[in-house]
């Protein structure tokens, strides 16, 4: 008699096949310089340390193609140094986050914080924005300060940038694992590079 199974595969024709995966060769990332450009971006204003106020932009950085031909030295798993083409990452993304410490109005109670704001300078700088020098009266006294831009999408998607790399701020997750990944620390001018056109859902959906 033949067996209940093979009478329902000649019935339905159906078959069933495992291929095992070939395994690719994955090349650790390397603490250095990325040529690329921001893909996506959020925003979103927080209160830091109970006294300040801020918006938090977190970008995404993707490798360019140009990056194919720097050059990088990466630890392997048995802790030795391996030198590797930069074409390895092209495509990869790393994580980046900026502040922009806000000023109190005098409806407000939080305190300002003008002095935090370099990193969002030399942001600004890095992406050709203009913050020009005004006189703005502060404590009673006129003094120089720079007015820094509340920056849009548009002035991120599509930037090329270069993204200094190197491991973030270890963490705990909820099982009690200690993670830690590659961040995006800050970014320099890519002087030669040009700004990328982002379409589809990087760019529409972003929640300012």
């Amino acid at each position: 008699m033949a067996d209940v199974n093979d009478m329902f595969n000649d019935i339905t024709k159906e078959q069933s096949f495992y291929k095992a995966t070939e395994k690719k060769d994955i090349t650790p990332f390397a603490k250095g310089e990325y040529l690329g450009h921001i893909t996506k971006v959020e925003s979103k204003v927080l209160d830091v340390q109970g006294k300040y106020k801020a918006r938090l932009y977190t970008y995404t950085v993707e490798v360019a193609d140009e990056n194919k031909s720097k050059d990088f030295t990466y630890v392997d798993i048995n802790g030795d140094s391996k030198a590797t083409k930069g074409h390895v990452y092209v495509g990869k993304k790393f994580l980046g986050k900026l502040w922009r410490f806000l000023e109190p109005t005098e409806k407000d109670t939080f305190e300002s914080n003008s002095t935090g704001n370099t990193s969002y300078l030399k942001f600004c700088e890095t992406i050709d924005i203009n913050c020009p020098i005004e006189k703005r009266n502060i404590g009673g006294e006129d003094i120089e300060v720079q007015i820094l831009p509340n920056l849009s999408p548009e002035d991120f998607l599509g930037q090329p940038v270069t993204a200094v790399v190197d491991w973030g701020r270890p963490w705990t997750d909820k099982e009690g694992n200690k993670r830690q990944y590659w961040d995006c620390k800050f970014c320099k001018k890519w002087d030669s590079g040009k700004k990328k056109t982002i379409t589809g859902e990087n760019k529409n959906d972003i929640p300012f």
